[in-house]
C-alpha cells in the first residue's frame, strides 16, 4: 500500500514536471535545457511524509516509545503530565519523521495551537514549519533579542493562545536564543514559569552544528528541564549499516584507523572530470561560500545559453543615495543583508530563494528551484520552486533591503536568488539528499565533517574531494553533555 501510494505520488509529480516544460517551452525531446531542468527537479523534487493509518504499529521500538511517551505524558505538570521533551539521535534516525508524526496527533487530538519552528529555511520546509525568526518576529540586535509581540496586540493575543511549541534542529539555536524565547512567554502568560507554562519538545542531534553566534543550546538556564528521549536507530542508511556504524564513530570523534582508510581510499578515487549529469544531481558540499561560489560558476559555465538568456546581476548598492561598488561594499553589507553580490541567472542554473515573502505557497528562505526562463526586458526570472509534493513556478523580481552601514543609511538591490550548485555545510542540515560531493579539507566548526558526511543513504552516495584529518572536529562539551542525557535517560519522568 506504501509503495502504490509513493508511485502514485511519484506519477503525479512527473505529470505536473511535463506540463510546466510544456508551458515554457520547453517540449522538444532534443532540448539539452529541458533535461538539465528536468533532471534536477527530479533530483530536487520532495515527497510529502506518507503516514499510513496503522503508522504507530509500524514504527521500529525506539521510535514506537518516543511516540508513546509524548503522547502520553505531555502536558502540565499540574496535571500529572510532563511539558519538556527532547527528541534526540544521530543524523538520520528519523527525528523529521517524528516531528511528522507528533504533528499528526496533535491534529487528530484537536490541540491544534502549536508553532512549528527551526532555526534555518531548509530545516523549517522540511518539516513543513517556519524558522524561529519568523515565526515569532524576532530581530536580533547587539543589545540581544526582541519580538514584535509586545508592539503588535494582535500578534501577542495569537501567542497567548499556543500551547505547544516544537523546535526542530536545535543544536543550531543558541542558548541566549532558547531563553529568549522561554522568557518571551512566561511574559505572554503574566508568570515566571520556563515556558509561560505550555509544552516544548525540543528535537535534534548536539554532535551536527553548532548556532553561528552565541553558547550551545544546552548552556540556556532552562535546559536542563528537558527529558531526553533517544533514537537510537537508522533510517536513512537503513541499506547501508556499514556507512552508518562509521558516521557513529566520527560523530563522536572516533576516527579509528580503518575508518581513515576508508576515507582516504574514497578520497583517492575522486575524479574532477563528471559528465555534466553528475554535476547537475550531485550537491557539492563545502564550508565556505567562496569555494560554493566557485563550483557555482564552474557548473553554469557549462550550461547552454539559449536565445541569450543569461544574466549576470550585479547588486546595487547604495550608501546615502550614493551608489557604490560591491567590491567596496561586501565586507560589511553581508552582515546586514543575505542578497548575493552577483549571481548569474540562466535557464537550468540551481538557485536558492533567499526571502519569506512567498512562505504561504511553501517557498521560504532555502528553498531550492531551478530557473526556467529569464526575461531581460522586465528583469524578471522565472523559477519551479520544488516544495513538498509539488513544483510550484514563480516570477521572481529584484527587492530592495534597507539598513544603516556605519552609522549611515544604506540599500542593496539584488534577486533574491543565490546559485546553489555547490552549499555551505550550514545550509545541508536536516535534509538527505541523493549524492554528495564533499570536501574536508578546511573546515573549522565542530560537526561539520559528520554532517557532511551523513547526507546521503549509502557510503557509494558520496565523493571526498579534498581530505585532512584536521578537519574532523567535535565538542568534548557535547559529548559530555550527551554522557548527562544518557544518565538522566536512564530516570524516570520527574512526574510529581
Amino acid at each position: 500500500m506504501n509503495e502504490q501510494h509513493q508511485n502514485t505520488v511519484s506519477s503525479q509529480f512527473q505529470q505536473v514536471m511535463t506540463t510546466l516544460l510544456h508551458n515554457i517551452g520547453l517540449t522538444s525531446t532534443s532540448s539539452k535545457l529541458t533535461d538539465i531542468i528536468s533532471v534536477q527537479l527530479n533530483a530536487l523534487r520532495k515527497l510529502p511524509p506518507l503516514l499510513p493509518q496503522l503508522a504507530v504499529l509500524q514504527l521500529p521500538d525506539d521510535q514506537y516509545y518516543v511516540f508513546n511517551t509524548i503522547t502520553n505524558n505531555l502536558g502540565p505538570m499540574n496535571k500529572k503530565k510532563y511539558p519538556f521533551f527532547f527528541i534526540t539521535g544521530s543524523a538520520g534516525t528519523g527525528k523529521s519523521y517524528m516531528v511528522n508524526m507528533i504533528i499528526d496527533w496533535l491534529n487528530k487530538s484537536k490541540k491544534r495551537n502549536y508553532l512549528l519552528m527551526a532555526p534555518t529555511g531548509i530545516a523549517s520546509e522540511n518539516i513543513g514549519g517556519q524558522t524561529i525568526h519568523s515565526t515569532l518576529r524576532l530581530a536580533h540586535s547587539a543589545s540581544g533579542f526582541q519580538s514584535l509581540a509586545f508592539y503588535d496586540k494582535d500578534f501577542q493575543k495569537f501567542l497567548s493562545k499556543i500551547e505547544t511549541l516544537i523546535i526542530d534542529e536545535v543544536s543550531m539555536v543558541s542558548g541566549p536564543l532558547l531563553t529568549y524565547i522561554s522568557n518571551l512567554f512566561a511574559q505572554i502568560h503574566g508568570n515566571s514559569i520556563a515556558f509561560g507554562g505550555i509544552n516544548v519538545i525540543l528535537v535534534g542531534d548536539l554532535a551536527q552544528l553548532p548556532p553561528v553566534r552565541g553558547l550551545s543550546v544546552f548552556y540556556s538556564s532552562v535546559w536542563h528541564l528537558f527529558y531526553p528521549l533517544f533514537l537510537r536507530k537508522s533510517k536513512r542508511q537503513q541499506e547501508d549499516n556499514d556507512f552508518y556504524d562509521m558516521l557513529e564513530q566520527i560523530r563522536f570523534g572516533n576516527i579509528t584507523d580503518e575508518i581513515w582508510d576508508k576515507l582516504t581510499k574514497k578520497a583517492a578515487e575522486y575524479s574532477s572530470s563528471q559528465s555534466l549529469d553528475n554535476l547537475l544531481t550531485t550537491t557539492h558540499i563545502v564550508a565556505h561560500r567562496e569555494s560554493a561560489n566557485q563550483i557555482n560558476r564552474t557548473i553554469c559555465n557549462a550550461l547552454p545559453v539559449d536565445n541569450e538568456k543569461f544574466l549576470i546581476s550585479e547588486a546595487i548598492d547604495l550608501i546615502q543615495d550614493t551608489q557604490v561598488s560591491p567590491n567596496q561594499t561586501q565586507s560589511e553589507f553581508k552582515s546586514k543583508t543575505n542578497l548575493p553580490e552577483s549571481g548569474r541567472l540562466q535557464p537550468g542554473a540551481r538557485v536558492m530563494f533567499l526571502n519569506n515573502t512567498l512562505i504561504k505557497e511553501g517557498i521560504c528562505n532555502g528553498t531550492i528551484g531551478v530557473a526556467t526562463d529569464l526575461n531581460n526586458d522586465d528583469s524578471t526570472v522565472e523559477v519551479a520552486f520544488s516544495v513538498r509534493g509539488a513544483i510550484i513556478h514563480k516570477q521572481i523580481m529584484q527587492t530592495t533591503a534597507y539598513f544603516y552601514a556605519s552609522g549611515q543609511r544604506a540599500s542593496r538591490t539584488q534577486f533574491p536568488l543565490l546559485n546553489s550548485f555547490g552549499l555551505t555545510i550550514h545550509k545541508t542540515q536536516s535534509v538527505t539528499l541523493p549524492n554528495v560531493s564533499a570536501e574536508l579539507a578546511q573546515l573549522f566548526a565542530p560537526g561539520q565533517a559528520y554532517v557532511a558526511l551523513s547526507r546521503p543513504k549509502t557510503w557509494a552516495d558520496v565523493q571526498i574531494v579534498n581530505l585532512h584529518r584536521n578537519s574532523f572536529i567535535t565538542d568534548p562539551e557535547v559529548i559530555q553533555e550527551y554522557l548527562r542525557l544518557e544518565e538522566i535517560a536512564k530516570q524516570p519522568l520527574p512526574i510529581i
